[in-house]
């Protein structure tokens, strides 16, 4: 399997080029910030892809017994011009690969660490200033770390949420010197927040629906978009949780969890569909602005969007 990239030419999007590797169905996909390298998972593991080449690079093999990937996180700090790729699993592994040359870009294995069993890791966040590691699990575990110039993580604090299963986490609107570490529940639209180094926690019920997929959060813009697998995209305003549009996506099979992703400093918003279209909403207005089509059979539960370099 593979997956179609779209590059924004003027006044429209058209098609890149289609990267083929896969062989199974692919989870996850997530860019570097400058565009340069992409990751993908899914049941078959991890690939690295160079955007420029449209080449995969040389990576470690990810072995089965790790499960398929399901969660991507990019590490770059200030005082280190590589790129680091953290991913997790559906065995609950967290695996380090940096980036690194031996006669040829690759991706260099630094680590393989069995953070909870026996539960998907769902989401990852990284918070550069801080150099903090969010991690949520299926089991309803939450666990930051600090990573350190060579990759080596350092607990800060683990919490169990009871009665509840973590969809995603990110870092949110600043809290004294730190970011909040905001969790969103798959189900009953429950979010809690995480303060400070001992992980003081409040409950949140946001009116969100009965389910939430994939999130997209824009902290300078307060902006925060939330994928409703039943209905469409959801725009909320991150300081109050006021929902401010709904960006609808036709089902036409079965609701399913899709990707959701903000673009162009937040003017667009971009969601999968289960009919092989990927739709871009403007988001002030709430039209339909472009209808990339990829494939009427598939599911495109997968987005993801940087600048192309």
């Amino acid at each position: 399997m593979g997956f179609s990239l779209f590059r924004n030419t003027p006044n429209r999007y058209s098609l890149h080029a289609k990267l083929r590797g896969h062989s199974g169905g692919i989870f996850k996909l997530r860019p570097t910030e400058d565009g340069r390298l992409l990751a993908s998972g899914g049941t078959d593991g991890t690939k690295v892809w160079d955007l420029k080449t449209m080449h995969e690079l040389e990576s470690p093999k990810s072995p089965v017994v790790r499960g398929a990937s399901t969660a991507f996180v990019w590490i770059k700090r200030e005082d280190d011009l590589s790129e680091a790729l953290l991913y997790g699993t559906q065995n609950g592994y967290l695996v380090g690969w940096k980036e690194g040359k031996i006669n040829a870009r690759t991706m260099i294995a630094r680590y393989c660490i069995h953070v909870v069993n026996p539960a998907e890791i769902t989401d990852l966040a990284f918070d550069a200033p801080s150099n903090r590691l969010a991690v949520c699990h299926r089991g309803g575990v939450v666990q930051v770390y600090t990573v350190s110039a060579d990759m080596t993580l350092q607990p800060i604090f683990t919490q169990q949420l009871n009665n509840f299963t973590p969809r995603a986490i990110a870092f949110g609107p600043m809290w004294g010197n730190e970011r909040d570490i905001v969790v969103f529940g798959l189900y009953g639209g429950h979010v809690y927040t995480f303060r400070g180094n001992n992980g003081n926690t409040t409950g949140q019920t946001w009116n969100v629906g009965a389910h939430i997929g994939d999130i997209a959060l824009d902290n300078r813009k307060n902006v925060l978009c939330m994928d409703d697998p039943s209905s469409g995209t959801n725009l909320y305003r991150l300081d109050d949780h006021t929902r401010v549009k709904r960006f609808p996506v036709p089902v036409t099979k079965q609701s399913r969890l899709r990707q959701v992703a903000l673009l162009e400093e937040c003017k667009f918003v971009v969601s999968g569909s289960d009919h092989g279209i990927v739709y871009v909403f403007d988001r002030r207005s709430g039209n339909i602005i472009e209808v990339l089509r990829v494939d009427t059979r598939e599911w495109v539960q997968t987005v993801a969007v940087s600048a192309l370099v």
